[in-house]
């Protein structure tokens, strides 16, 4: 597969979730809850690291 092909992949997904509301919500959420995730594990490591 070509570098061409390959970029227009990620541009149809992209546009076609821009375009539909609730695939561009599903999106961020997703994206939202992933972080959200990372975030907490880097605490909890945080604090298990400084308690005893």
């Amino acid at each position: 597969m070509g570098k061409k092909k390959h970029y227009q992949f990620w541009r149809w997904l992209i546009l076609t979730v821009v375009r539909i509301k609730k695939l561009y919500a599903l999106a961020w959420g997703i994206v939202i809850l992933l972080i959200l995730a990372c975030l907490k594990t880097d605490v909890v490591r945080l604090f298990g690291s400084l308690l005893p």
